[in-house]
């Protein structure tokens, strides 16, 4: 045995996996469910953050994603299952990200890689590499749902460009309008998607870089862009929808009073007709 032989520093490893889960939790009541569990130490109440051992804790955001920090599989199930009381709306099938965190003697990415070495873990550095998963686990939820909102479009579009009318109904395009409203309002309220967490101010230059690093890691900008662009497209185009509804309505109208007029004139000459008929 070579005792000149270079010696492998101890890495130690952190699973955090990420899971959107429904529209949105009430932490208060979340709080109150956790305590419960044998160990858990309240950290932060919002997103409230709760710790088991020193490297294995939870966190639950309010717009309705949880993040776990090495914690079982079957623990997982059990503490999401005990959460249900708190979630509004669950979601059918839930997005999930996973990552992982190396502690290491330097900070570093490695390329091509879904995980990243950090010198120390902390609350500060857990609460990063939370918000930003749980963002990433939120963002794809809205990503589906904005997509299959478009596709839903496809049908109008065609006809619109083909036929030159719109087989839609008024209250459906009205709809749309308002799916698109709500959907900039989850983002930019509920998730914040676009405002920074409060940690960075204080965390340190470690903290700031490992947040920078995950955003493009998980392409959150780029995202959110693409995003807003397609609501953009589906707020539009049913904004024209509905005028152009509108104006077909009023058309109609148009016809009817038309119509009505027509069939007033034909009915009061047919009278005037009979009339002369029977003084002859």
């Amino acid at each position: 045995m070579n005792d000149s032989a270079p010696i492998k520093a101890v890495v130690e490893t952190i699973a955090v996996k990420a899971f959107d889960i429904a529209s949105s939790y009430d932490l208060p009541k979340a709080r109150e469910i956790l305590e419960r569990e044998p160990s858990a130490k309240v950290v932060k109440p919002d997103p409230l953050m709760v710790q088991f051992e020193e490297k294995k804790m939870l966190m639950v955001f309010r717009y309705g994603a949880i993040v776990f920090f090495n914690i079982e599989p079957i623990q997982m199930r059990r503490l999401t299952a005990h959460l249900k009381p708190s979630a509004s709306r669950e979601n059918k099938i839930s997005s999930e990200d996973d990552f992982l965190l190396y502690i290491s003697n330097r900070q570093k990415k490695p390329k091509g890689t879904n995980e990243w070495h950090i010198k120390e873990f902390n609350r500060d550095m857990a609460l990063v590499v939370g918000v930003v998963l749980s963002r990433s686990v939120s963002l794809e939820y809205y990503e589906k749902l904005v997509g299959d909102a478009l596709e839903q479009f496809q049908q109008t579009i065609a006809t619109l460009a083909t036929k030159g009318w719109i087989p839609r109904r008024q209250r459906e395009a009205v709809k749309q309008v308002g799916f698109a409203l709500s959907v900039e309002y989850d983002l930019a309220y509920d998730v914040a998607i676009l405002d920074d967490p409060d940690t960075l101010w204080d965390g340190g230059s470690r903290v700031e870089q490992l947040y920078a690093g995950l955003k493009r890691e998980f392409d959150l900008e780029d995202r959110i862009r693409i995003i807003q662009q397609k609501i953009s497209i589906i707020s539009r185009f049913s904004t024209f929808v509905v005028s152009r509804l509108e104006s077909q309505r009023a058309m109609y109208l148009e016809w009817i009073i038309i119509l009505l007029i027509l069939s007033e004139i034909l009915m009061a000459f047919a009278v005037k007709m009979i009339a002369a008929g029977r003084c002859r």
